[in-house]
């Protein structure tokens, strides 16, 4: 089951986040790809293995950049350091870069910081942010509206 069929956000924030990335950065091509497929389950893509095989066919450099993810982590030091790093080797791709996580940036720790700063005095519950948009079945604004506590 996709994520989306659960009224998830999460597809539609990841892909506003590589949006908004990839317009600070400027004139760059890019693509979004994802991982993190468990098991047989249908997931999101295309999937990085996908796209790295792609980028050899292309003929082209990849530089990935885990958007997704905080930390340094299994997922992040052995899956796309290593793994889908000798795909990409294999595929003849050249660079083959991986950007770092956030992981405890100072900027990002203090971003979180204020965040919770902020949440303290709310009550009730409150859009979060601009990729809560209500419409989502499992979004605590829903809960609310039904006359339930979020959990």
């Amino acid at each position: 089951m996709l994520v989306t069929g659960k009224g998830d956000p999460y597809q539609e924030q990841v892909e506003a986040t590589c949006a908004a990335v990839a317009a600070r950065l400027g004139q760059i091509d890019w693509s979004l790809c994802y991982q993190s497929r468990v098991g047989p389950l249908k997931w999101l893509g295309p999937a990085t293995p996908d796209a790295i095989e792609t980028a050899g066919r292309d003929g082209k450099g990849v530089v990935l950049v885990p958007i997704a993810f905080v930390s340094e982590h299994i997922e992040t030091l052995v899956e796309l350091d290593i793994e889908y790093g000798e795909l990409a080797h294999e595929h003849g791709i050249s660079p083959y870069l991986r950007a770092p996580t956030v992981s405890v940036a100072p900027r990002f720790i203090g971003a979180l910081a204020d965040a919770v700063g902020e949440a303290l005095g709310r009550t009730g519950v409150a859009p979060f942010g601009p990729g809560c948009q209500g419409r989502w079945k499992a979004c605590p604004c829903q809960a609310e509206k039904r006359g339930k506590r979020p959990a």
